[in-house]
């Protein structure tokens, strides 16, 4: 399996501000559906990032490689929703 673009990644990190620094990763086994591979591999990534407290698990592929990738696609993305709420209600506070 091919890895995803790591350098649209980075640019989305920079642009969040999310530096490699203030986030903790872990590793631990996994859970559900795959079989023994899954169960007996710490494959599954627990993203924390530092400042805000967000937290994210990813578990989408077998690959731990793979699995931190995703966990810091999710994270931008929850960050970014997070960001854009705060910027609507800060937005309806004017209105």
């Amino acid at each position: 399996m091919p890895l995803p673009d790591d350098d649209a990644l980075t640019k989305r990190m920079k642009k969040l501000r999310l530096r490699e620094e203030d986030l903790q990763e872990d590793f631990i086994r996994g859970s559900g559906p795959g079989g023994q591979k899954v169960n007996k591999t710490s494959s599954t990534v627990v993203l924390r990032h530092i400042p805000t407290g967000v937290e994210i698990r990813c578990q989408r592929e077998r690959s731990q490689v793979m699995n931190r990738h995703w966990a810091r696609v999710e994270l931008c993305d929850r960050l970014e929703s997070i960001l854009n709420e705060a910027k609507l209600a800060v937005q309806n506070e004017r209105e």
